[in-house]
């Protein structure tokens, strides 16, 4: 289930179809973003987990709630110089990149923990 998307095309609903798809989700897909205007257009931005419009605390909450389990992929999808969409040479140094990913995983350990999903 990813709630990035479920957010992006459902807005505040997605609780609703997360409730009646809870019994076939398997995987758990982990990614945030803003709305974002360009060129006068609203776009879809990928962003750092937790600075976007994802309710992560609701969302672990009602996995919890469901008892929903399984694999989890946290997507790096915003702009890492490059290594988001597997270029071999970056534009950004390599420690940077791993940085920000490592942030990714404090941030979702954190809200793991406060949803107790994890210790």
């Amino acid at each position: 289930y990813d709630v990035k998307h479920a957010v992006a095309e459902g807005g505040s609903s997605w609780v609703n179809g997360l409730d009646v798809l809870k019994s076939h989700i398997r995987c758990i897909d982990i990614k945030d973003f803003v709305w974002a205007k360009k060129d006068g257009k609203w776009r879809e931005e990928i962003v750092p987990l937790g600075e976007g419009m994802v309710d992560f605390k609701t969302y672990f909450a009602r996995l919890k709630q469901y008892g929903i389990s399984g694999p989890m992929s946290v997507h790096y999808e915003y702009p890492l110089g490059g290594a988001e969409t597997g270029k071999k040479q970056l534009t950004m140094p390599p420690d940077d990149v791993l940085a920000a990913m490592k942030r990714d995983l404090q941030t979702l350990q954190k809200l793991l923990k406060e949803a107790a999903l994890a210790e």
